[in-house]
């Protein structure tokens, strides 16, 4: 079976102790059902005997690797500390595990991440998840390349075709990132309504007169800032309540849900129009500095779209853009979450200058935030939202339209 993958994929390398965000704190770290056989037989290393959270205070039953784990969420997981780190974690940011057993020893997990592995029928894609620093290290300097899919034999041939164009609209520097998503959705939702597909269709919704049509259409429409502004504002709250209440991110969502509340309290007590030039002014000024790392946002939203918009599993073609309009509005939420947590990082820092590394740390948490399963992101947008599948107009509102 043939594999693909992204020109970047290959260059990836852990950076271990010098990783500004460990992936070994603050989430899950599942344990699939052979390594944890395998854990039960084998002694915690020697180095965790005087650790405070030993294995005995985990489970006061066994020493043996097993007894690091717990079921939480139907899952069996490794049991974090009480600062929300795995316990195998040393002080210098490397795996007691591989330092004792070698990588051999991980579970699946821990190997395979921030890999990521689809298996189609015809083909296997590998891509790279933007939860990892290093990851976003790649995506600095140029323009990433995909592969095309062309191989092949059924109705996902499709979604392959579908899925080039929107990489292609999103790689476009000509069109602003929310005009590139925008236009995006527009056309799934359109082909949604207009079954059968053809590819003629597709390269007829994908051509450059339609895109300008559609692009000059979206130049009248006017959205107020305050608008988009607080309804992103009540997406990053609710995507961030249950880390809240867990403690998890403390130190990232801190500063910035205070900042939330912040305007969330002036725009619920008034209309104020001070406040709202201030806004204004301050947008613009971010939504110039932020342009400095297009590049970095356009490969983070390329890489989401191939290694997210289509599942193995979906069979007919309705169902399959249904899939991939659902995962471009949470690919658009993901942007949203991003897009508002710097901005109110830029805030409560008095307006100080935006860094590379302040980007990289909100992709790489807010990406871990979301990193929802299809099962979960559909009961999420069903649960968040009048219906599963938006109006266009309600993604034109968080998105915004920036020119």
């Amino acid at each position: 079976m043939k594999n693909y993958q992204p020109d970047y994929y290959n260059n990836f390398k852990c950076i271990a102790d010098k990783c500004s965000i460990t992936c070994c704190q603050e989430w899950k770290i599942a344990v699939d059902d052979a390594t944890n056989r395998k854990w039960k037989k084998l002694s915690p290393p020697d180095t965790l005997s005087t650790a405070p959270f030993s294995a005995d205070k985990v489970s006061g039953i066994s020493d043996n690797l097993s007894s690091y784990t717990c079921h939480k969420d139907g899952s069996l997981v490794i049991k974090l500390d009480e600062k929300h780190r795995c316990p195998f974690l040393s002080k210098d940011k490397l795996c007691h595990l591989v330092m004792t057993y070698s990588d051999e020893v991980l579970s699946e997990t821990c190997a395979l991440f921030p890999r990521e592995i689809h298996l189609f029928s015809t083909h296997e894609e590998r891509t790279l998840m933007p939860c990892c620093p290093a990851v976003i290290d790649l995506w600095c300097e140029k323009p990433v390349t995909f592969p095309v899919i062309s191989e092949t034999r059924n109705n996902l041939s499709t979604a392959f075709l579908i899925r080039d164009n929107l990489i292609k609209l999103i790689s476009d520097q000509g069109l602003s990132v929310e005009q590139a998503l925008l236009d995006g959705l527009y056309i799934l939702l359109e082909l949604y309504k207009n079954q059968p597909i053809t590819n003629a269709h597709i390269q007829e919704y994908f051509s450059d007169q339609t895109l300008n049509e559609l692009n000059t259409a979206m130049e009248d429409i006017h959205i107020p800032d305050e608008d988009t502004f607080i309804e992103c504002n009540e997406l990053l709250q609710d995507l961030s309540v249950n880390y809240r209440k867990e403690g998890l991110y403390t130190a990232f969502l801190q500063p910035v849900l205070t900042e939330a509340c912040k305007y969330s309290n002036i725009y619920s007590q008034s209309d104020n129009n001070s406040m709202s030039r201030t806004l204004q002014t301050s947008r613009k000024q971010f939504c110039s500095m932020l342009t400095d790392y297009d590049i970095v946002f356009r490969n983070y939203l390329a890489n989401e779209l191939f290694s997210d918009l289509i599942s193995p599993e979906a069979a007919s073609t309705k169902k399959i853009i249904e899939h991939m309009i659902i995962k471009m509005q949470w690919i658009m939420i993901e942007y949203t979450a991003i897009r508002q947590s710097l901005f109110l990082w830029y805030s409560h820092n008095a307006n100080s200058p935006l860094t590379y590394e302040t980007i990289r740390e909100h992709i790489v948490i807010i990406s871990r935030m979301t990193g929802y399963d299809d099962d979960d992101i559909r009961e999420y947008l069903e649960n968040s939202f009048a219906k599963l599948i938006w109006d266009w107009g309600y993604a034109a509102l968080i998105m915004g339209i920036r020119k």
